[in-house]
């Protein structure tokens, strides 16, 4: 099994038992309160484990990468909901509303390419793969200040930003591999 198929399995399975634990709250007072919110606050801990943190017993680096690639998704399905426009580049024929249950962010993420997880060991340091994503999230924040952006173009910045966030799995695949293996032995990413 390739190194995206495996992760991607493992994530699936994730996001299959937090959907069922938590159903709709990541969005439930919508998008400037819920799912916003939480996409910053794993970008703070991304920013804060850049600059030496350490992270807790029940969430390391891994995991909050892992969660901020969830929640910049789920954002996305959000979107969809909102948008028609972005509801048809995202979901073809998939009926809405894409973010109810599982349906809309497995569609996200069986479109999502991680293929960089299959790719040589990137040159990037943890702390380039760190600037690049937490960029990314700068430019999803900027849509909230000043003049509305609108929603097709703060969909294509969340998708930059999941992106930026596959990057940061490589490296860390290939610089901090038991993380990495952690989360594949936690979600077990091939079938079990």
């Amino acid at each position: 099994m390739s190194a995206a198929s495996e992760f991607r399995a493992g994530l699936r399975r994730l996001h299959a038992e937090k959907d069922t634990a938590y159903r709709t709250a990541w969005k439930r007072r919508g998008e400037l309160l819920s799912v916003l919110p939480n996409i910053a606050r794993k970008a703070d801990r991304l920013e804060s484990a850049g600059a030496g943190a350490p992270g807790t017993r029940d969430e390391d680096l891994m995991d909050t990468v892992v969660d901020l690639l969830v929640y910049t998704l789920k954002y996305q399905t959000l979107l969809g909901d909102q948008d028609p426009a972005v509801a048809a580049h995202l979901f073809d024929q998939l009926p809405p509303p894409y973010s109810d249950g599982r349906q809309g962010f497995e569609v996200l993420l069986d479109g999502l390419d991680l293929s960089p997880l299959d790719e040589p060991p990137f040159t990037a340091s943890a702390a380039e793969a760190t600037t690049e994503v937490l960029t990314a999230f700068q430019r999803v924040e900027s849509c909230f200040t000043g003049n509305a952006v609108p929603a097709g173009e703060r969909q294509r910045r969340a998708a930059e930003l999941a992106a930026a966030v596959v990057r940061m799995l490589a490296v860390l695949r290939h610089k901090k591999p038991s993380l990495y293996q952690g989360f594949l032995d936690r979600w077990g990413g091939g079938d079990r």
